[in-house]
């Protein structure tokens, strides 16, 4: 069984633009569209975690 987080830096949460519904991938219809509205369009929200960006290399000049 998979246990799926509900808070932090790894959880994606969907948004419908028309009805303001915040929901999980999970609960979206089986064609991508928002289960309250039907919209079509669901927008993906970022909650601003860190991003983890490599060190430039020094040996390649």
């Amino acid at each position: 069984m998979r246990i799926t987080p509900l808070r932090g830096t790894g959880v994606a949460w969907l948004k419908c633009p028309a009805c303001r519904l915040k929901c999980r991938p999970t609960a979206v219809a089986p064609d991508g569209n928002c289960p309250r509205c039907g919209k079509a369009r669901m927008l993906k929200l970022s909650f601003g975690g860190r991003v983890t960006v490599a060190a430039p290399d020094a040996s390649r000049d």
